[in-house]
């Protein structure tokens, strides 16, 4: 209810209880009483006093209706003004008990759903994405991770559902102490204070994988294992039996799907800018349709942003790039 029907419903509650409100008025606050009385509505815009004085005058307007004399004619419009206006003040209070009762079952369920932001790949594509912290993620295909929009405040938390590579930058808050980075895949946490690592938790499998490239990390499950890697080091924990398996690894052959779609050799660069339009989520076009044919050889380690991959290909393609918003423009005369 807004402030001005707030007041206006105030104004005619005290017209009533000085006895000064005319039929219809009288008509809509008893109605209006008698639907919402005891229940969560506007009502509790009213105070106290007020209520007990509307509840004792209309018990005295019913037994005056009793012995009254028929109503004196009115104005056909006065009356469908207030039973319009007594229609309003009613269905804004169903509104108002709707939605309580919503919260009361469902409480602070949609302010979680807004609070959290959300990547997905889909399956056979791999997909970059930087966090608000700067750390990199490299998403394998049918990948999601989540984290909350108060990410790098204080804590710095993403759940996983897939598989990822994780190149995270070290983090002071206020230059005092690092800020510890967790990622959560069920019951398995992996907290990293400044490294490179790969996760991979599969809905069909049992298993949590965990890949160190670079760096330190501590893998456990809140009760039973606790892991600390290093560097070429792998974990598997099974899920079921709790049971975990270290073991020294090739990290880079583990990890080379990170950079499977960035190694190139004479790639058409219109096929290359779809390729990487997929990857980085942005729409790429060029300004002369003749740099398409253009052929490309790159090799990346798969880290890199959209524009640190940009800056190399412009440089071997005589092209120049602009960024705007989610689109990148490449404009030139031509290949080298």
């Amino acid at each position: 209810m807004s402030s001005g029907n707030r007041n206006k419903f105030r104004s005619i509650v005290a017209k009533y209880l000085k006895g000064g409100a005319d039929e219809e008025e009288t008509d809509m606050i008893e109605k209006y009483y008698e639907l919402f009385a005891g229940k969560p509505d506007h009502l509790s815009e009213v105070s106290a006093e007020e209520l007990a004085g509307v509840h004792e005058r209309m018990k005295g307007n019913i037994a005056k209706r009793i012995n009254s004399q028929p109503a004196r004619s009115r104005p056909l419009w006065s009356g469908i003004f207030w039973r319009m206006a007594a229609a309003v003040v009613i269905l804004i209070g169903l509104g108002w008990i709707f939605f309580v009762l919503r919260e009361q079952q469902h409480p602070g369920v949609k302010l979680s759903i807004a609070r959290m932001v959300t990547h997905r790949s889909v399956k056979g594509q791999t997909k970059f994405v930087v966090l608000p912290d700067g750390s990199r993620v490299v998403l394998h295909g049918d990948t999601r991770i989540e984290y909350g929009r108060d990410f790098n405040n204080k804590t710095r938390e993403v759940s996983l559902t897939g598989e990822a590579y994780f190149d995270v930058v070290h983090l002071n808050a206020s230059g005092r102490k690092p800020v510890p980075f967790v990622i959560k895949t069920g019951k398995i946490s992996t907290t990293v204070l400044g490294t490179a690592f790969s996760i991979k938790s599969l809905p069909s499998e049992n298993e949590v994988v965990v890949t160190v490239t670079r760096g330190k990390v501590r893998v456990d499950d809140g009760g039973k294992h606790t892991s600390l890697l290093t560097a070429n080091e792998q974990m598997t924990y099974n899920t079921h039996t709790t049971i975990a398996d270290e073991k020294v690894v090739k990290s880079e052959e583990l990890t080379a799907w990170v950079q499977a779609d960035m190694v190139f050799q004479e790639m058409p660069f219109g096929e290359l800018a779809e390729m990487l339009a997929k990857r980085y989520g942005v729409r790429i076009s060029f300004q002369n349709t003749q740099l398409q044919n253009c052929l490309i050889t790159g090799r990346f380690s798969g880290t890199e942003t959209l524009e640190e991959v940009f800056k190399v290909l412009t440089l071997t393609s005589n092209t120049k790039y602009a960024l705007e918003g989610g689109e990148l423009v490449l404009s030139g005369e031509g290949c080298r």
